[in-house]
């Protein structure tokens, strides 16, 4: 983002803050890479600032999430910029947007398929949730019980990446991106969905057609790293049966990328079992398995497995261990994420990543570089 552009960010900030309803958060977070490479740093220090609220106008209301982000090592990772900033006004049983947006679609735990909307913020890590804001004009209307919306994003916004020694990062230098669209980023995306549910049954069906947000990843001849956009159509299909204490969930997606037609499709189950070992902690039992055919999908097919473990105390004290492995249990990654709050307004948040392979030649080897364990001390107001 250009100084321009950060100055006007910071302006529009100051602006608003007369008479909105804002809250936000102060996170630093220290990181620790046990298997990075002699070229690469093994330790990190970030620091990210978020503002969010709303103020409500004489005939709309102005959402808003401003992000700051500045790393010790890494200027790959440093970012100023909207990630929400949009006017909303309501027509009857219709919500209309306009403006920099977020929006999440998919019901899987390991890998949201579906979830198209937002491009992801991969210089903030790849376990991270980070989406970029989606300049976009979109509208919500509600149909009896069901949700439809649309979508169009006149610019596409690319993925971040790190510095070529970072975490994660290539090794090599990244180049600008090229686009099969001849238009470039300026090649619209349009995009539809209708949620509902029948019965135990919450069901969701989308349309994309547009951008892919994942490029594919070319290694040049001058030793560098070129991401290259194609475009896509896709259609997208949700599908979750909630019972007692299980989660049946499906997401799968179908469609053309470039000039190959693909399938990709993650299901699983989620059993819960309540107040484990007579004590107030629950704990669910998760499985998950992926499937992806397109090029650019690391593996096209693994099997996740995990617990996640719920305090239920007024610490919020959470736990989340998954298990990755390929369908020839060849190479594998193992996550952890475990959280609380601390008192006055304060929390504090545990990752581990663990790329694990058995040969130089697969695909998780060239990330074990990227394995990484940090802890976040946020303080929310």
């Amino acid at each position: 983002m250009n100084s321009v552009t950060k100055t006007l960010c910071l302006w529009l900030l100051l602006a608003i803050q007369v008479n909105a309803e804002t809250s936000g958060s102060l996170e630093i977070t220290g990181s620790y890479f046990p298997k990075s490479l002699d070229q690469s740093f093994n330790t990190n220090i970030t620091a990210e600032a978020k503002v969010m609220g709303y103020e409500d106008l004489s005939d709309f209301q102005l959402v808003y999430e401003f992000i700051f982000r500045k790393s010790l090592n890494d200027s790959g990772m440093d970012i100023v910029e909207p990630r929400q900033f949009f006017l909303s006004k309501t027509f009857g049983e219709i919500d209309a947007y306009l403006g920099y947006r977020h929006t999440f679609w998919g019901v899987v735990e390991s890998r949201n398929l579906v979830d198209l909307i937002n491009q992801h913020d991969m210089a903030a890590g790849i376990s991270s949730d980070n989406r970029l804001g989606a300049p976009s004009i979109s509208f919500e209307a509600y149909l009896g019980s069901g949700d439809f919306q649309y979508w169009y994003i006149p610019r596409f916004r690319e993925r971040t990446f790190n510095e070529k020694n970072a975490h994660p990062g290539f090794g090599l230098p990244v180049l600008p991106a090229q686009f099969a669209h001849t238009r470039g980023s300026k090649a619209p995306d349009h995009a539809i969905r209708y949620g509902n549910s029948i019965g135990e049954i919450d069901y969701a069906v989308s349309v994309f057609d547009g951008t892919a947000r994942e490029p594919l990843i070319r290694v040049e001849e001058m030793g560098s790293i070129l991401p290259y956009y194609e475009q896509m159509r896709s259609v997208g299909l949700e599908l979750q049966y909630t019972g007692d204490s299980i989660l049946y969930k499906f997401e799968g997606l179908t469609g053309t990328q470039g000039e190959e037609d693909f399938d990709a499709a993650v299901m699983g189950t989620e059993k819960t079992v309540y107040s484990i070992f007579a004590t107030q902690w629950d704990m669910g039992l998760i499985i998950e398995y992926q499937y992806d055919d397109r090029v650019q999908a690391l593996i096209d097919r693994t099997l996740v497995s995990g617990i996640r473990l719920t305090a239920n105390d007024e610490f919020d004290t959470s736990l989340l261990v998954l298990y990755t492995v390929d369908d020839e249990f060849s190479q594998s990654l193992f996550g952890l994420e475990a959280s609380r709050r601390l008192r006055n307004g304060m929390t504090l948040d545990l990752n581990y990543l663990l790329y694990m392979s058995d040969e130089q030649n697969l695909p998780f080897n060239s990330l074990i570089d990227d394995s990484e364990l940090s802890f976040t001390l946020g303080y929310y107001f």
